[in-house]
């Protein structure tokens, strides 16, 4: 998180440069005035692609990491075989699924979690409080929730990336997360 921090800082600041600026001559009444541009290096807006790009990819792991462990806390608590099963499902294609934004994170040379986010972690200790049907119920709520967000995350980049790896990879991973809603909507 810091690092992406740090990494859209200077992203920002590489474009604040890009402000154009003036200079006079220091003679008023001269009619040769120089006017002198600075301008944005021709790499501030891939910088800035870039830095979009590994966030995204840094927070489609933090959750994927949240969902196969949210799928292995249902498989082990829940009464009801269908939410069972459905955690055994995300539990693995979630798995899968951080794997390979592991694989797409390995090149950009940055700090790949291990962990889910704080909100993730925090979201799979209150289910660990609860038992039943209340843990079935938020389960469900949570997983409807989560894979709502990622459908909406993952469709922007279709839409906006021009990364085609990047592109490609969040065209290829929508029909998983469409799947896993309409799955968790019907348990509901």
């Amino acid at each position: 998180m810091k690092f992406t921090t740090i990494l859209l800082a200077a992203a920002g600041a590489s474009s604040t440069l890009g402000v154009a600026a003036q200079t006079r001559g220091t003679a008023p009444a001269s009619q040769d005035q120089s006017i002198v541009t600075a301008e944005a290096s021709p790499r501030a807006p891939t910088d800035r692609a870039n830095a979009r790009s590994i966030e995204f990819l840094l927070d489609a792991l933090r959750a994927s990491l949240a969902e196969a462990r949210m799928g292995t806390l249902a498989a082990q608590h829940s009464y009801d075989q269908k939410v069972r099963d459905f955690g055994m499902k995300l539990e693995s294609d979630h798995t899968a699924h951080a794997a390979e934004i592991e694989r797409l994170l390995k090149p950009l040379d940055v700090t790949i979690p291990t962990e889910p986010s704080a909100e993730g972690l925090s979201q799979l200790a209150a289910l660990t409080r609860l038992s039943g049907q209340e843990f079935d119920s938020a389960f469900v709520q949570a997983a409807i929730w989560m894979h709502t967000d990622a459908i909406e995350q993952y469709g922007a980049q279709t839409h906006a990336n021009p990364d085609r790896s990047l592109h490609d990879f969040a065209e290829r991973s929508l029909p998983m997360l469409r799947e896993h809603l309409a799955t968790a909507e019907a348990l509901r």
